[in-house]
């Protein structure tokens, strides 16, 4: 770290405008960065939480340039893309708006993706904000690669659900609701079920909202997430689910058993406990039968 740095450093800490600028930055969400001469000298309190550190000091000492902290990897922007990597904000600002991506671990080596904005509105000073993108741009990879369908039912493939469940628990949260899990199991042979498929997702989907999902869950098992506010939410829901699947125009479903079993997220608990107690309600349950769990 320069000389100049360890001033500006300094500086920030002991000048009044400076600690409201930094109050003000630390009301946000999104990771910031305030940069003099592309080298940090403020982080907000997100960014440091993130990446496990006190101050700036702590962080450079720790990892050295900010750029280092960003994944190599193809999909994302890192320092070797550019010739200069202390001025990497200048080849970043360069490329389209979508492409403004970086990658970065956390302090629990988890990896994030960020969208980069960069702010230089004064001379020598750039504001870097780093906003978690990470669950829109899974499914945009994985839409790309396209393994967000399961192609034999048309439901929702488990790979990209399980890969993207984090939206359910934000989507929980902004909206004060909980997440509800109904598993569905066709009660035939393989060969039966799978002439039903197609059918079967058809009526489900017909009668969900959009921000829903089913899930191939199994060879015949589904898994359908939802929000919902009180666990007798969930059971109105799976039992409407099990009358009118089989309504016009979907009269051939009632020639194949099936049984469910459900259950709601308990204080903000984690998606796959949600899952695995669902997955101990189907076992419970029989036919034409929602079990509760």
């Amino acid at each position: 770290m320069s000389i100049s740095s360890d001033t500006m450093i300094s500086e920030i800490e002991n000048n009044e405008w400076s600690r409201l600028f930094a109050s003000a930055i630390d009301t946000q969400k999104d990771l910031v960065v305030l940069m003099h001469k592309h080298a940090p000298i403020l982080f907000n309190k997100a960014f440091q939480k993130f990446a496990g550190v006190s101050s700036v000091k702590e962080f450079l000492r720790e990892f050295g340039p900010l750029h280092d902290r960003f994944v190599p990897h193809s999909s994302y922007f890192h320092s070797g893309k550019t010739d200069n990597p202390d001025e990497w904000t200048i080849a970043l600002m360069e490329l389209p708006e979508h492409d403004r991506i970086v990658s970065m671990f956390n302090s629990k080596t988890e990896p994030f993706a960020f969208s980069v904005g960069v702010d230089n509105c004064v001379s020598d000073y750039e504001i870097i904000t780093f906003t978690d993108i990470s669950q829109d741009f899974i499914k945009r990879i994985m839409i790309e690669n396209d393994v967000s369908i399961d192609k034999e039912s048309g439901a929702y493939d488990k790979e990209y659900f399980v890969h993207t469940s984090k939206s359910f628990h934000d989507a929980a949260d902004f909206n004060k609701k909980a997440i509800g899990i109904t598993m569905i199991e066709l009660m035939s042979t393989n060969d039966e079920a799978e002439q039903f498929l197609r059918d079967f997702t058809a009526s489900i989907k017909s009668s969900i909202r959009q921000s829903d999902m089913l899930v191939r869950w199994d060879k015949k098992v589904f898994l359908l997430a939802y929000l919902a506010n009180t666990a007798g939410d969930v059971i109105a829901f799976s039992q409407k689910l099990l009358l009118v699947m089989r309504q016009e125009p979907f009269e051939r479903l009632n020639t194949i058993s099936m049984r469910m079993g459900a259950t709601i997220q308990n204080d903000k608990e984690d998606i796959t406990v949600i899952i695995k107690r669902a997955q101990m309600a189907l076992e419970q349950s029989n036919n034409l039968q929602v079990t509760l769990l």
